[in-house]
């Protein structure tokens, strides 16, 4: 018991100085479709999605194609003009980011980001007319009291599709993907019991990760040097849930969500 109460104690205290940390940052609703395959039962609880579809084809409404995803695949795939993405409500966020990429000829189709502060009225934040066909992350300001974001698409019958990946709403700036091409990190698997594979081609690195719950504490933290390029991480003590790994290797920073499940 008294081992116990030393471990909860210094959880909170290293929790307590990171919040104290200037420029640390809370991941506060994050979606990066992990598990998403266009049916309704598989879209996480909080999150709206107006249009889903499962067949294949033109209707799918998800993308598996590196080229058209942020981290990794899955990402959604907007292909009918008015599909709109909520999501879960939220308090205290500054910062919007998500990577976005038109998939098609180039035309003039808004999409369009709107913010709320009580559910109902929506106010414009910012429209991408046209979207373009380089995927990209991008970065939007949010005021203290809005509450939900809401993605839109109006395609008309020439439009291409649009692909959304990797949202993170957060109260101050979160890296996403900015690992270089050359020395890539892999997750794996996303969905799991709690032992992930953190996989990389680099030689030798300094790795230090944080795990934070979807109400953005962080519930684990882990410094180690990795020599032979693959390392499990074990998680298999924290409960059922989503979690955020923000991994910081030799100063390059990912972003990566996970599902733990019993």
């Amino acid at each position: 018991m008294a081992n116990t109460r030393k471990m909860i104690k210094r959880l909170l205290t290293l929790i307590f100085v990171a919040l104290s940390i200037p420029g640390f940052s809370q991941i506060l609703v994050s979606y990066d479709f992990t598990g998403y395959n266009g049916l309704v039962q598989s879209i996480p609880s909080g999150w709206t999605i107006s249009n889903n579809d499962s067949t294949s084809g033109s209707s799918q409404t998800y993308y598996s194609s590196t080229g058209s995803c942020g981290v990794s695949c899955p990402s959604y795939k907007f292909n009918q003009t008015g599909a709109t993405i909520i999501t879960p409500t939220f308090s205290n966020a500054t910062q919007l980011q998500f990577f976005m990429k038109g998939n098609g000829t180039l035309h003039q189709n808004p999409f369009n980001v709107y913010t709320t502060t009580d559910g109902v009225n929506w106010t414009m934040l910012q429209t991408y007319n046209p979207v373009s066909n380089s995927g990209s992350t991008y970065t939007l300001n949010l005021n203290s009291n809005d509450v939900q974001v809401k993605f839109e698409y109006i395609k008309d019958s020439a439009g291409y599709n649009v692909a959304i990946d990797d949202i993170i709403i957060s109260n101050g700036p979160v890296g996403i993907n900015q690992l270089s091409k050359e020395n890539p990190l892999l997750v794996y698997p996303t969905i799991s019991t709690g032992l992930l594979n953190i996989e990389s081609s680099s030689e030798r690195k300094i790795m230090e990760i944080s795990v934070i719950n979807m109400i953005g504490k962080e519930v684990k933290r882990l410094n180690f040097i990795q020599n032979n390029g693959k390392t499990v991480l074990n998680l298999t003590e924290l409960p059922d849930g989503v979690y955020v790994l923000k991994i910081n290797m030799n100063g390059q920073m990912l972003t990566k969500r996970v599902v733990i499940r019993h």
